[in-house]
């Protein structure tokens, strides 16, 4: 996750490291979310939509 904090820096949370945001890859988190909800939030956001070069992993 990234969002600007109350001084407009960035703070970033990734536990599991940058590689997938640096590499453009979308995958759901089966520790916080279940492949039903990934699989709404995917037809939700349609991110292959709105970034071509973005790769969605299940």
């Amino acid at each position: 996750m990234a969002r600007l904090d109350e001084h407009d820096r960035i703070d970033i949370c990734a536990p599991h490291g940058l590689d997938d945001l640096l590499e453009g890859v979308w995958r759901r988190n089966p520790a916080r979310v279940s492949l039903d909800v990934s699989r709404q939030r995917l037809a939700r956001h349609r991110p292959a939509e709105r970034w071509p070069d973005v790769r969605v992993i299940g």
